[in-house]
């Protein structure tokens, strides 16, 4: 993918965030009456138990859905015979599936405005009348419309500062605490149905059950996660600050394999980085899979693999998952409101607090428009001026 064709595709994730923020509370605002009138009439049992079905909406985030499965886990362990949905989008489907704790995915295609409608509406009619809704998505007001739309009898999802719009279009709203665990905002959805997270083990044994086997190489094995997806593409490191991280932590005399793990995309700064340190470690096998491995292929392979060095996506999370040494370089989102506690855990947290950090989630506008300060912050001798610059 050139720069041209990354802009637009960035241009256009920007849209859809911006018509789910605007469009979506003009209709909030429009059926909340609506709602409310039909929730008088209809009297309906909003006790928070399941029934026979429970759709969770979560359209984006493959690496959320990494830091949500001990939860999801959990669900399928309570509830063996509830019949448990995800509505997501075509892009984090392939997360969904490789976590094997859901009955149905049901994928909205945002590849245009014509695919993006159908698909919602497929969407729509496939989980229409379901028994309840839980809305993982705690930044989508289009969501919450998806679910009023369904006719559940339970919608259940976050408010931030101001509940006052969402109550009656929600049946039951929870405070989400962009400063605290994302993990313990997922968990906070499901205690009220008596679910508890699965333990690592459990994760552990669960995910390696569905991955095909992967051999392990004769020497040693470091997976690098370069990559991110388009949300919050602030997190990614540069090819110079990935030869810094290279350079001093490889020791050159000893045979290694270092294998690049992402999308196409990623390909290319893959190469870079290779470019610029193979010469120097000459004893590493450098290989990029960026692009030529599906991510069930991707996963098995580092599963079987030493250690993994990435930004905050969803490798980093599998591989905790894993059980994998992982070294973890942070910026723009902050590593406590990311990484459950596992036990016994082989890591290392690379993160210098600034004062605009994070800012990926918290703010619409990102202080500094892009120029990651809290990444550079961790590769120079100095200490950087924090600027917010205006917007």
């Amino acid at each position: 993918m050139n720069a041209d064709s990354e802009s637009i595709h960035i241009l256009k994730l920007d849209t859809i965030l911006k018509l789910d923020k605007y469009l979506g509370i003009v209709l909030i605002v429009l059926l909340k009456p609506v709602t409310g009138l039909m929730g008088l009439v209809s009297r309906r049992d909003h006790d928070l138990s399941f029934n026979e079905d429970v759709t969770i909406v979560k359209p984006l985030g493959g690496g959320s859905l990494a830091i949500a499965f001990p939860t999801l886990l959990g669900l399928r362990k309570k509830y063996p015979d509830l019949n448990i949905r995800l509505v997501t989008t075509s892009k984090t489907a392939p997360f969904a599936r490789s976590l094997d704790v859901f009955d149905e995915i049901h994928e909205i295609d945002d590849a245009g405005v014509t695919r993006l409608a159908l698909s919602s509406l497929n969407c729509f009619f496939r989980t229409f009348g379901t028994d309840t809704v839980i809305i993982l998505e705690a930044y989508s007001n289009l969501a919450l419309l998806f679910a009023l739309l369904t006719g559940a009898r339970n919608r259940v999802g976050y408010y931030f500062q101001n509940a006052f719009w969402k109550k009656g279009v929600a049946t039951h709203l929870f405070y989400f605490n962009s400063y605290a665990g994302t993990y313990e905002m997922y968990d906070k959805l499901f205690q009220p149905f008596a679910v508890r997270p699965a333990s690592p083990e459990e994760c552990r044994d669960h995910l390696e059950k569905g991955l095909p086997e992967a051999e392990r190489p004769d020497s040693y094995r470091i997976c690098i996660g370069h990559g991110c997806s388009d949300l919050g593409r602030e997190r990614m490191l540069s090819a110079e600050q990935w030869e810094k991280v290279l350079l001093s932590r490889i020791d050159a005399g000893r045979d290694m394999e270092v294998v690049f793990l992402g999308v196409e995309k990623d390909s290319a700064l893959a190469t870079e980085i290779t470019g610029r340190v193979s010469s120097r470690l000459p004893k590493v096998n450098f290989r990029d899979f960026c692009g030529k491995t599906t991510l069930t292929e991707s996963l098995s392979l580092l599963k079987a693999s030493d250690e993994l060095w990435g930004i905050d996506s969803a490798l980093i999370h599998f591989a905790r998952l894993f059980g994998v040494k992982t070294v973890s370089i942070w910026g723009p989102t902050d590593p406590e409101t990311r990484l459950r506690d596992f036990p016994g855990l082989q890591e290392e947290v690379m993160y210098k607090k600034i004062p605009c950090s994070p800012c990926i989630h918290i703010s619409d506008a990102i202080p500094c428009k892009g120029n990651n300060i809290c990444i550079q912050g961790l590769f120079e001798d100095k200490e950087i001026d924090w600027i917010d610059e205006l917007v």
